[in-house]
């Protein structure tokens, strides 16, 4: 059971290219796409390694990351602790005649989103007159004579009075009260901090219809044609030439985290049991726990108890074998439990401001994203 959960958010600073391994028309190398939608995504698998490895980087502790990650050979001894899902599309740049360029977003996504941090406990969508601003009352229209696109008031990305132009399209523009505070809650809870404020935000924010949105994502993105030259005969090597698919800088997507406790491979009455002697430890002022001083040292005095849950205890913790290490290991380095678990997650990420690089041509300056990791306070 995941008792802890967050959500991280991918800002891209360069172009990313997460490959399928698959190729569509004329594109040899396309990224990956959810089946239902088509909309670009980011595979979990790819996201957690890569996180694994910037934890490596940073602890320098290969036990710690086996236990949090689950072990790096591949056995079923036991499972990581944490689970990072497939990273969603949020907001995707596209051209615009005025402002440059304009995030767009759309009704779904939206939905989506509001759903997904409702499930993880985050309850604080924003509100209209003491109530949540519903996705579906946002006055979108779509037919074969206009297509609306609904912006915040004075927004920048207007080229008349109710217009805005993105890629090579025209389109019906309103302006809409709401829209200023769906932004506003984008950029306070999931925009890691970058150079551009709040206000730039607001201005460059534009949400679409559901099917403008899957258009735009499907062929406004990047395709780059790449080549090796033959050093001995100036021309291209046989087979060199392919193409290959990027999703823009200044896209965001999000994923969302879960924590369970640790998996140590022992009976899981004996971990609590545990997790109860280190909660008594807890109550004191700066605890400072040390696996013989708190454990090993007191198995004595449990086998002379009168209590048999004490014996018991006391056999168990001497039938441990090679599984004490690890748990002496957590123990004393404070990731024994979920909370403590997310918690070296949470310092993981927000030491610094994070820059990590996802996907493929890492020589090549693609994929280098921004993370933020924001921790759900689980009582909510």
């Amino acid at each position: 059971m995941y008792k802890q959960k967050g959500y991280l958010t991918f800002y891209a600073l360069t172009p990313i290219h997460m490959g399928s391994g698959q190729s569509v028309s004329f594109v040899d190398n396309v990224v990956q796409r959810e089946r239902h939608t088509s909309y670009p995504t980011l595979w979990s698998s790819g996201i957690k390694g890569v996180v694994r490895e910037f934890a490596y980087r940073v602890w320098n502790d290969k036990d710690k990351v086996n236990t949090v990650f689950g072990p790096e050979d591949g056995s079923n001894q036991y499972a990581s602790c944490i689970s990072i899902t497939d990273a969603r599309i949020l907001l995707f740049p596209v051209r615009s005649v005025k402002g440059t360029f304009a995030w767009i977003t759309c009704p779904f996504v939206l939905k989506r989103l509001k759903e997904d941090l409702k499930s993880i406990g985050k309850i604080d969508w924003p509100k209209k007159n003491n109530s949540e601003i519903e996705i579906t009352s946002l006055p979108i229209k779509q037919n074969d004579k206009e297509i609306q696109v609904l912006i915040k008031k004075d927004s920048e990305l207007k080229i008349k009075s109710e217009q805005v132009a993105f890629e090579e399209f025209v389109f019906n523009a309103k302006e809409e009260e709401d829209i200023e505070k769906i932004a506003k809650y984008i950029y306070d809870n999931l925009l890691p901090k970058t150079e551009f404020d709040e206000d730039f935000f607001k201005n460059h924010f534009a949400i679409v219809s559901d099917d403008v949105f899957k258009d735009f994502v499907n062929y406004a993105v990047e395709i780059r044609t790449r080549i090796r030259i033959d050093q001995t005969t100036g021309t291209v090597e046989k087979g060199a030439l392919f193409t290959e698919e990027l999703i823009p800088s200044e896209s965001v997507f999000y994923s969302l985290v879960f924590i369970s406790e640790p998996h140590f491979g022992i009976d899981g009455e004996l971990y609590e049991r545990l997790k109860n002697e280190r909660e008594s430890l807890k109550q004191q002022s700066q605890p400072n726990y040390n696996w013989d001083q708190d454990i090993k040292n007191k198995i004595p005095n449990w086998e002379n108890s009168q209590n048999p849950n004490d014996k018991d205890f006391a056999k168990n913790l001497k039938d441990l074998k090679d599984k004490e290490k690890r748990l002496q290991d957590a123990w004393n380095k404070n990731y024994f439990t979920d909370s403590e678990v997310m918690g070296k997650i949470e310092k993981l990420f927000n030491q610094k401001s994070q820059i990590l690089q996802l996907g493929g041509d890492e020589t090549l300056g693609k994929g280098f994203v921004k993370v933020k990791f924001e921790r759900i306070n689980t009582n909510q």
